[in-house]
């Protein structure tokens, strides 16, 4: 999960394309909502914050469309209140040739374009033209995966028993192209009972992610997250690291939706790359 205030939490969290039909993960379209409490802060910055996190996710015949919109609410040192707001919006083809993003911040009343654009990929690599900032391009690498189809290739690693993945991710929350990733995949956890019954007969997979520009240096990554999905594409227990603090999301809120595509009407979601 990349949170859009780092340029880091919304890929982690967004569904992946549909899986194909010899894959156990089925994933489908939600309303879930996280509710944002502040768990460890390093350093004197902060002294207190919470949040809320919202996500609507549709899958149509040949795409997926994720809603996502988080709220801060930030104590400061000097008792100051900071709000901030992320409104985040993309439109993923489901074959991972096409990716629209947009993205708005600022304190929920008057809120600007950050990015807005479109990228696609090709089997050579790929290319994004941002309409914000305006005349932009960069390039993307081959095996560059979009944000549906990276959750997707964690989750089909984590069946195969694979212990990381390191696939590059382009999720239109930078002007900087592709960003670096690197997925730790902890624990796998029988299905039992959850307060949530579409969850109750799913097994889950705990994962830890890091988020890095693509540069040569060897940093600590811009930012961090953790959390545990269900093969459905649901996530919970979500841990957010800003750096100087650290915000645990509880789901507080979940309804599964239905499937707008009828049956066999669906494109073939592009093939996870391999290693």
């Amino acid at each position: 999960m990349k949170p859009v205030l780092t340029a880091a939490l919304l890929a982690a969290l967004a569904l992946p394309a549909v899986a194909a039909a010899a894959s156990p993960i089925h994933l489908v379209g939600q309303n879930a909502t996280y509710t944002l409490a502040l768990s460890k802060v390093r350093g004197h910055s902060v002294t207190g914050a919470t949040g809320r996190l919202e996500f609507d996710v549709r899958n149509t015949c040949d795409a997926y469309t994720v809603t996502q919109k988080m709220t801060l609410l930030i104590r400061n040192q000097d008792g100051t209140l900071s709000r901030t707001t992320s409104d985040y919006d993309t439109w993923e083809a489901k074959n991972g040739h096409r990716f629209t993003f947009l993205l708005r911040q600022g304190d929920g009343k008057k809120m600007e374009v950050q990015d807005q654009g479109t990228a696609v990929m090709g089997p050579k690599g790929g290319e994004v033209t941002y309409l914000v900032p305006k005349g932009r391009t960069e390039k993307l690498p081959p095996g560059t995966l979009f944000p549906m189809a990276h959750t997707r290739a964690i989750l089909e690693a984590a069946e195969a028993g694979k212990p990381y993945i390191d696939p590059p991710l382009f999720d239109g929350t930078s002007t900087h192209g592709a960003e670096h990733t690197f997925v730790a995949i902890l624990e796998r956890q029988a299905a039992h009972h959850d307060r949530f019954a579409h969850l109750s007969k799913l097994p889950s997979t705990l994962v830890d992610i890091g988020f890095w520009p693509r540069t040569e240096k060897d940093d600590e990554p811009d930012f961090r997250t953790q959390m545990r999905y269900f093969t459905n594409g649901v996530s919970r227990d979500v841990r957010l690291d800003f750096g100087n603090f650290v915000m645990d999301g509880k789901l507080t809120a979940l309804t599964i939706l239905k499937d707008t595509c009828p049956s066999g009407k669906a494109v073939p979601s592009a093939p996870t790359p391999k290693g």
